[in-house]
């Protein structure tokens, strides 16, 4: 059966498909300056910088295409790069035109911002092309989404060398940056007041300080929450310590750049973080069983939204009684500290890691509460039923029954054996009357043969009445042997 369908949901479906590209890979990669003209044997710096389009967006990768023949790469600098962590150092090749990068950051961004600066050195005129190929920038969704749309490709016009000029010390232009040397490096900054980046503070307010270099002129700043930002606001004197408050909790960042004659230099970057609100309000209880088998506890969790819980303080009126670190709740309940019960003002409170905190009280009538170690002893002390007397009694009952067991099985077993001893006995006695039989009808024929030969000497007559006389002790012996052993066999 064939499925109709509205026009209206086509058109709908369509119009997704259509739409889709509009909002996907929409990032960039760039470099600034985008234009320049350079004489042969200058050097010069171009920056590769990401523009995310409005996208939040946390690592890049690529690499960089340039025409070797007219020039070759002399450093890479990180130095005010938007991204802290690197799989590896970004690395180039002469031989083969090429710059490979790839970087990323914890803390995404939306703006644009420098990935890397490569220093170049002019080596023949002509049209200096650099562009980006096999690009990456993944956005900060959680899967690593590639929204990069597409390298921007720059021209720089490479022309003669310029003429030596005789070494002089030119005015400073009003307004402007004289040429030729290198701006400041980007300023170490430090804070007294937040002096630990990975620390949490219950203050807004912090101050930064720095070392400036000889030829620093000015400083400009901005505290944001975006580490990518640039700095906007000019400071003349670059020897003071600058104090500034953030609007709200949360991490944040000062950035700063020192100027000089030659322009502004590269950011330098220093994170703070800031909580100044209390955890969550939140309510706790105190369980105990009712037959004692199990321990008195208390049952409580609380909740920070910035900075988040760091510890809790069980007090017994005004005294401390322990100290729990939130890592060691279990199931949000803690054993409750030994007292020795009665009416007790319990408190309860809960600090998050920049040292705010909140409380909650309760009047309670708590029983006698031990300490771990005393509830072992006292378990330990407790008589138990299995006494040192009845376990002897028990293994010496356990013996008795084992020995009667064995001696019963033993003269069964002995019983049978003596059955079967007779019977092999008598079996060997039957034997023995049989071979004797026929021994000794064998030898009486032999001495019927000798007693009918004419001529006997005296010799031959003595040797068979000897041989008669043992056979005749012979078998009185074998039979006496045999009568004895069965009757010794039967206990006779």
């Amino acid at each position: 059966m064939m499925r109709e369908f509205h026009h209206s949901s086509v058109l709908s479906i369509v119009a997704g498909l259509l739409l889709v590209p509009l909002f996907a890979n929409a990032a960039e990669l760039y470099f600034s300056p985008a234009t320049g003209s350079f004489g042969v044997g200058d050097e010069f710096s171009i920056k590769v910088s990401v523009d995310p389009k409005g996208e939040n967006v946390n690592a890049s990768d690529g690499t960089v295409t340039f025409d070797p023949a007219l020039a070759s790469v002399v450093s890479i600098s990180k130095d005010g790069s938007v991204f802290s962590l690197w799989t590896a150092d970004p690395t180039f090749s002469n031989s083969a035109g090429t710059m490979n990068f790839s970087g990323g950051t914890p803390s995404a961004f939306a703006t644009k911002g420098t990935v890397a600066t490569i220093k170049f050195k002019a080596k023949a005129e002509g049209e200096l092309k650099l562009g980006v190929k096999e690009g990456s920038v993944l956005a900060a969704d959680g899967k690593g989404t590639n929204v990069f749309t597409a390298g921007i490709e720059s021209t720089y016009t490479i022309g003669p060398a310029a003429p030596k000029a005789p070494p002089a010390a030119p005015p400073p232009p009003a307004g402007g940056f004289l040429a030729g040397g290198d701006p400041p490096i980007a300023p170490s900054i430090t804070s007294p007041t937040h002096p630990k980046s990975d620390s949490w503070y219950a203050t807004t307010t912090a101050q930064f300080t720095w070392k400036p270099p000889a030829d620093a002129t000015a400083i400009r700043v901005i505290l944001s929450q975006n580490e990518a930002d640039t700095p906007n606001e000019e400071i003349s004197n670059v020897n003071e310590p600058l104090t500034m408050t953030a609007s709200a909790d949360g991490v944040w960042f000062l950035i700063a750049q020192y100027e000089n004659e030659f322009g502004w230099g590269e950011s330098g970057i220093f994170k703070v973080q800031m909580d100044t609100t209390p955890p969550l309000e939140f309510d706790w209880s105190f369980v105990d069983s009712a037959d004692g088998t199990a321990a008195p506890r208390f049952t409580f969790e609380a909740t920070d939204e910035t900075s988040g819980v760091d510890r809790y303080q069980i007090l017994y009126g005004e005294t401390i009684a322990a100290t729990v670190r939130a890592q060691d709740l279990t199931d949000g309940a803690t054993p409750a500290p030994a007292t020795d019960g009665g009416e007790i003002k319990v408190t309860i409170k809960a600090f998050d890691k920049a040292g705010n905190s909140r409380d909650v009280t309760k009047d309670l009538t708590l029983p006698l509460i031990a300490t771990a170690r005393a509830r072992a002893e006292a378990a330990v002390e407790q008589p138990s039923p299995w006494t040192a007397e009845r376990i002897l009694t028990i293994i010496f009952a356990f013996i008795i029954g084992a020995l009667s067991a064995i001696m019963v099985y033993t003269r069964n077993q002995a019983a049978r054996d003596k059955e079967r001893l007779i019977d092999r006995i008598s079996g060997m006695a039957d034997k023995f009357d049989r071979i004797f039989a026929s021994m000794r009808e064998e030898f009486e024929q032999m001495v019927n043969d000798f007693d009918e030969k004419p001529q006997l000497t005296p010799e031959e007559r003595d040797m068979l009445e000897h041989i008669k006389e043992v056979i005749d002790i012979s078998e009185e012996l074998v039979d006496t042997d045999m009568g004895e052993l069965k009757r010794s066999v039967r206990g006779q």
